[in-house]
């Protein structure tokens, strides 16, 4: 059995094609394509009852998964080291009153979980929670996991911030996860359970020689991706971390483990949908026409830049709302995290501090340094990594009151500081130091000029495709290569205050020269000084031929007369004339 996309311009994609399309492309309409059946079975065909969940076929679902999945699907075994409070299901008594009965976990129980948006209602008990009562109770579980009932909102902040440092294994525990994807709030409840669902289109077939044609309408991915659930900051690890989702949509509910996708409107035979010949590797689901969202919690820097996305009440819960996620690449050996910035534990030198910027300039919090993407609200995308030319060095806390750490700060040493190696050893202690929101980088630095560059009002080469329209408006760096040729490259400005700024001049480090490998980006990160330290202000990228974004026409020359033209291969960092100029510099970032 095949899949395909249909789009507006009636071109089919298959499958395999659909995976290259972009998250926010419309992914029109999918067709099942399968083997012809015989002339008699076009009238055993069935449509789709919207009206009624077919609990039995998700039950199905659940329990194929189980017993045919590898590890990855299945859930973790629940810590000893703290019991988890849960909503019993099987008190139906309990659905009358003001709230649920909450009790402690049972050893060796399991549970479900709840994804849902809060919303600005107050409700005790809110219609959600009463429909996923009845859901789980539908299928064959017991308890329930929801924050706001099992995270006690009375306790003291230390035991709350347990639980939510527990985000992970909760998740990850439950033997499914409910996740709202049609309500706006928690008074709508779940579509199909309560709230009536919407009629799904109809079901078309058509027979051709040796293959069947299914009509399934629009990928029901669309509109999780554009429900209220999946604009949400806390939600979003709920769903990454989870095994097992059943996604209620106001049209039907759909299924997605770590190794398939399943829709109530189509059903398909589950050999299609999971790997029989190497059980032991996981896979990515073959419906990737209806993928909800990336399922595999260690693409840890696709999981950054997908967050965010996403909006959040407070600003300050900015790192919470992600720490499950880190969480979990921690256990998994794979990194550990420096206020939010991941730090691989095995690779020497890989890390996330600083190797990001904003699509957009985005808006300061401060809350979290500016090094941090903690530190700012905007969407941003990750940067090479992978061949640094600075030197990166944190600072041990030795106090916790604010007012000596300000005075602290006044006086850092270089001495003082350690190396990232040193603090990956020291990690190895539970817990780990806790270190300061300061950091000591080492590097080459120069100051660079920028200016303001509105591309209608340019005179640019028109033999080179559409320009206009793949260039952006902004600031750019000024990069002298010769006295009769100057580079300007865009800069992704982290703070939305000097977006309009005709021109300006800040102090630079180079991050990445491009020396270590010729197909590496140059890397530049640009800063403002504040009394003795300093501020990201944004980043400057050069990229290369083979960067995935080298198309798009971020960097170009200037010559003497003014014409703009779109550059030759970017050279290397020691042909431009300021080259001459960087000297090795050691800043503290804040």
């Amino acid at each position: 059995m095949q899949f395909k996309s249909v789009q507006s311009n009636q071109d089919l994609h298959t499958w395999q094609e659909a995976q290259t399309l972009s998250d926010t492309t419309h992914l029109g309409h999918v067709i099942a394509v399968e083997p012809s059946l015989q002339e008699s079975a076009a009238s055993e065909e069935q449509r789709f009852e919207h009206e009624n969940i077919n609990f039995g076929l998700i039950a199905k679902w659940i329990e194929d998964c189980a017993e045919k999945h590898t590890d990855g699907c299945k859930p973790g075994i629940p810590s000893p080291t703290e019991t988890l409070q849960v909503i019993d299901c099987t008190k139906r008594e309990y659905i009358n009153l003001d709230k649920p009965k909450v009790v402690a976990l049972k050893e060796g129980r399991e549970y479900a979980a709840l994804s849902y948006v809060w919303g600005d209602v107050e409700d005790d008990f809110p219609q959600v929670v009463k429909d996923s009562i009845e859901v789980v109770t539908k299928l064959n579980c017991q308890y329930l996991w929801v924050d706001r009932h099992c995270i006690l909102q009375d306790d003291d902040e230390s035991k709350k911030q347990r639980q939510i440092e527990r985000m992970d294994e909760i998740y990850s525990q439950a033997v499914f996860t409910i996740v709202d994807a049609a309500g706006e709030d928690s008074t709508y409840g779940l579509a199909g359970v309560t709230h009536p669902r919407n009629p799904h289109p109809v079901l078309r077939y058509a027979h051709v020689p040796d293959a069947k044609f299914t009509y399934l309408g629009t990928p029901p991915a669309e509109k999780i991706r554009s429900s209220r659930w999946a604009s949400r900051g806390w939600t979003f690890q709920e769903g990454i971390l989870s095994h097992r989702r059943l996604f209620f949509t106001d049209e039907q509910v759909m299924f997605q483990c770590n190794n398939m996708s399943c829709l109530e409107s189509f059903e398909i035979p589950m050999s299609v949908l999971h790997r029989i010949d190497e059980p032991s590797k996981k896979r990515t689901a073959r419906l990737t026409d209806t993928e909800p969202l990336r399922s595999d919690p260690n693409d840890i820097g696709g999981h950054l830049m997908e967050f965010s996305k996403r909006n959040l009440t407070h600003d300050s819960d900015i790192l919470k709302a992600f720490l499950g996620i880190l969480n979990y690449s921690r256990k998994d050996n794979k990194y550990f995290h420096l206020r939010g910035s991941p730090i691989s534990i095995h690779k020497k030198g890989v890390h996330l501090i600083n190797a990001w910027y904003h699509i957009e300039p985005g808006v300061r919090n401060v809350n979290f340094p500016s090094w941090s993407w903690t530190g700012w609200k905007g969407e941003i995308k990750t940067t090479s990594r992978d061949n640094p030319d600075y030197d990166l060095r944190l600072f041990e806390s030795k106090t916790t009151s604010r007012e000596s750490l300000d005075d602290e700060l006044r006086s850092f040493k270089p001495e003082h500081s350690i190396s990232l190696d040193d603090y990956k050893r020291q990690c190895s202690i539970n817990p780990p130091p806790k270190m300061e929101p300061v950091i000591e980088l080492r590097g080459l630095m120069t100051n660079m000029s920028f200016q303001l560059i509105k591309w209608d009002s340019e005179p640019v080469e028109p033999d080179k495709g559409d320009n206009k329209t793949t260039m952006r408006d902004g600031a750019w760096a000024i990069l002298p290569k010769a006295t009769d040729i100057t580079y300007h490259s865009f800069l992704y400005l982290d703070n939305e205050a000097l977006a309009g700024i005709r021109q300006f001049q800040l102090p630079v480090m180079i991050l990445q020269s491009g020396r270590k490998s010729p197909k590496a980006n140059i890397v530049i990160l640009v800063l403002r000084e504040k009394s003795d330290r300093f501020e990201r202000v944004g980043m400057v990228i050069l990229r290369r031929g083979d960067d995935k974004e080298a198309k798009a026409k971020l960097t170009m020359q200037r010559d003497k007369s003014g014409k703009w033209e779109e550059p030759a291969p970017i050279p290397k960092l020691q042909e431009f004339t300021w080259w001459g100029k960087l000297k090795h510099e050691s800043i503290l970032l804040q």
